[in-house]
């Protein structure tokens, strides 16, 4: 009998380190996305998806109970983009700034704003070994996701500040899709002056948000979602592309999303396509075309497309 409770206490406590081992690398990435929303910073990082790459200044800070984030492409084309709270505004060079509601500027990796709670059902979180990067100690926290569709991610993060240095997308074979790197980063006690100007300065309110385009009721399903995804439930729909879909999803799991377009058949062959870590999948089908966009591997897309019925 003492042998069978040996044993029993022996699986508790192999049960218990393993269910608490990547508790250091959750509080390491807790502090990560407390240094991009409560510290007052400017700083400036280059995005590599393939052969392109994008340049950008980002500042955000607070002052008493209002927050305020700036990101500035520093290449020829790109959207001025600013955040006051949840009040986004796009400034656009030809046209009217486009204004919306959001917590966050979604042009930024989602993984450094989503809620942790949420991010702890879809990885695990593994302390890597730390190194210098930018004259800086930097720290390598893997987050490696728990089902093989999805991507995962490596971050190098500063030990003093917790501020993200680096941010890689991982494919399925831990190849990197896409990198995020910071080139400058200071971090100072008070808002910087241009943010100042911005938070003091009047702008437009957002507008009610515009029904969504309906679509014309028809019989086609989705018989598959990804492993943590599920159907939002009323997706906005933009109502230029009204004419042209017969159905549309649109899926989250509470940290990506991916969208599933339904049009009538161009008889095109099939095709796949990665833009960094996001996949563009479309399938030919007698009847109709599917497209899938997201940031999940090609194998998943396929199997979405394939499950139109």
């Amino acid at each position: 009998m003492s042998k069978v409770v040996w044993l029993w206490c022996t699986l508790l406590l192999f049960c218990s380190s393993v269910l608490h081992a990547d508790e250091p690398g959750w509080t390491l990435f807790d502090r990560v996305q407390q240094s991009v929303t409560q510290y007052n910073f400017d700083s400036s990082f280059v995005v590599f998806k393939g052969s392109k790459v994008e340049t950008f200044r980002w500042q955000h800070g607070r002052q008493d109970d209002k927050e305020i984030e700036h990101l500035v492409p520093l290449d020829a084309d790109g959207v001025d983009i600013l955040r006051r709270d949840n009040v986004v505004y796009y400034f656009l060079t030809d046209r009217p700034a486009l204004v919306t509601t959001s917590d966050s500027i979604k042009e930024l990796p989602a993984i450094l704003f989503q809620e942790s709670q949420q991010i702890r059902k879809l990885y695990t979180a593994v302390l890597g070994s730390s190194s210098v990067m930018s004259g800086h100690t930097a720290q390598l926290l893997r987050l490696s996701a728990n089902d093989p569709g999805r991507h995962s991610y490596w971050l190098w993060i500063e030990v003093e500040s917790g501020f993200p240095l680096r941010i890689d997308v991982m494919s399925e074979q831990q190849t990197p899709l896409e990198r995020w790197l910071v080139t400058h980063m200071q971090i100072t006690p008070e808002l910087p002056d241009n943010l100042q100007r911005l938070l003091n300065t009047e702008l437009p309110e957002p507008t009610a948000r515009q029904p969504g385009a309906t679509l014309n009721p028809n019989k086609l399903q989705l018989s598959w979602l990804p492993a943590g995804y599920q159907l939002v439930t009323d997706p906005h729909i933009v109502p230029q592309l009204q004419q042209n879909l017969l159905n549309y999803w649109l899926l989250s799991d509470g940290v990506h999303q991916v969208s599933v377009f339904v049009q009538p058949t161009q008889r095109m062959p099939t095709q796949a396509y990665r833009d960094g870590a996001t996949t563009i999948y479309m399938l030919s089908a007698p009847e109709h075309d599917i497209t899938v966009i997201g940031p999940v591997s090609i194998n998943v897309a396929e199997r979405i497309a394939a499950a139109v019925r």
